[in-house]
C-alpha cells in the first residue's frame, strides 16, 4: 500500500454534505424545492493548461464534466479557517496526481497539493479532482466522496491518525464493490454494487492551480479576486497603528507575515523594519511609554 501525503489537523465533518449539494428533504410533491445554493469552499482551481493535461491523460468516461476542475481544501470555511489559508490565497501551487479512481458512475484523480515550502493544509478526507460523472440521481460530482467511503470499507483506502494529522494510503484495486450504506449521502442509500478500479500513478503528472475561494475565483482570468482575508485585529495592533509609529508597525507586521508565509528567517528578513519601529517608539515616549510599564506598577496604582 502506498502512503502519499498527510493532512494537517485542520479537519471538517462531512456529515453536512448532502444538504449543501442541493438534496431537498421533507418536501411534499406539491412544494417547490428551493433553488440549491452553491457551496462555498476554499480550493485549488486548475488552470486551463492543467485541465487539458488531466483530460488527455484520463479520457472522460461519463457524460457530465465539472464546470471547473478544482481540489477542495475546506468546505464552508469559518473566518478563522480562512485566515489559515491567507498566506497562500491567490498563489499558484503544485498539484501532483497520485492515483486514479473510477467506477460505473464517476472517475477522479487523487492528488496532493504543495508549495515550495511544503504540503498545503486541507480538511477533506481525500483531496481529489473530479474528472467526469454520470449525473444520474444520486451520482452527482460529489459521489466521488461516496466511492472513497466504499474503498475505505474494502480496505483499499486507509486513513491513519498521526500527530501531524491523517496519513492517507491507497492500494491498487480492480473488482466489484458490494452494495453500500453511505454516511455522507444516506438519502440515496443503499448504493448498489459497482465495478471499481484504482491505479497508482507511476508516470508523474504534475499540474498547477491557484488557491482561492469558490466565490472569489475568476474563471476567465484564472485569478483569485478574493486574495485579501482580514484577520481579527488584536488590541495591541490597534494601539500601535493608532500612534505616531503606525506606518512603521504596519511595515514590520507585513514583513513578519511574509516571512512566516515563505518559511524565511524573521530575524534575517525583517531586521531593518524592526530597527525602524524601535527607533520610532523610542522617539515617541509620550504615546508608547505604556509599553515599558510592568504589570506590578499597574497593580500598585489600583491599590
Amino acid at each position: 500500500m502506498a502512503s502519499f501525503f498527510r493532512r494537517s489537523s485542520l479537519r471538517a465533518a462531512a456529515a453536512g454534505l448532502p444538504s449543501v449539494f442541493g438534496i431537498g428533504l421533507g418536501l411534499s410533491s406539491c412544494e417547490e424545492a428551493p433553488k440549491p445554493k452553491k457551496m462555498e469552499f476554499v480550493g485549488v482551481f486548475l488552470d486551463a493548461k492543467s485541465q487539458k493535461e488531466l483530460h488527455e491523460r484520463f479520457a472522460s468516461l461519463h457524460a457530465k464534466l465539472p464546470e471547473q476542475s478544482a481540489v477542495v481544501l475546506k468546505f464552508n470555511p469559518t473566518k478563522d479557517e480562512l485566515s489559515t489559508f491567507a498566506p497562500i490565497m491567490g498563489h499558484n501551487v503544485k498539484i501532483e496526481v497520485k492515483a486514479y479512481v473510477q467506477d460505473e458512475h464517476t472517475q477522479a484523480a487523487i492528488v496532493s497539493v504543495s508549495t515550495e515550502h511544503g504540503a498545503v493544509q486541507y480538511a477533506v478526507e481525500c483531496p481529489h479532482v473530479a474528472i467526469s460523472y454520470s449525473g444520474e440521481e444520486g451520482y452527482s460530482q460529489a459521489y466521488a466522496n461516496v466511492l472513497f467511503e466504499r474503498l475505505q470499507k474494502e480496505g483499499t483506502l486507509t486513513l491513519e491518525e498521526t500527530e501531524d494529522g491523517i496519513n492517507i494510503g491507497i492500494s491498487p484495486y480492480s473488482g466489484e464493490l458490494d452494495a453500500f450504506e453511505s454516511k455522507l449521502f444516506a438519502f440515496y442509500n443503499p448504493f448498489p454494487p459497482t465495478s471499481a478500479k484504482v491505479e497508482l500513478i507511476k508516470e508523474p503528472l504534475v499540474l498547477s492551480g491557484v488557491v482561492c475561494t469558490s466565490s472569489g475565483y475568476d474563471v476567465e482570468t484564472e485569478q483569485c479576486k478574493a486574495t485579501e482575508i482580514k484577520k481579527p485585529e488584536c488590541g495591541f495592533c490597534k494601539f500601535m497603528k493608532a500612534g505616531p509609529c503606525g506606518a512603521q508597525f504596519t511595515a514590520w507586521e507585513a514583513c513578519l507575515d511574509e516571512s512566516k508565509a515563505k518559511g524565511e528567517d524573521f530575524l534575517e528578513k525583517c531586521g531593518e523594519p524592526t530597527l525602524l519601529l524601535r527607533d520610532c517608539v523610542d522617539a515617541n515616549p509620550d504615546y508608547y511609554s505604556i509599553l515599558n510599564e510592568s504589570p506590578e506598577s499597574d497593580d500598585e496604582e489600583e491599590n
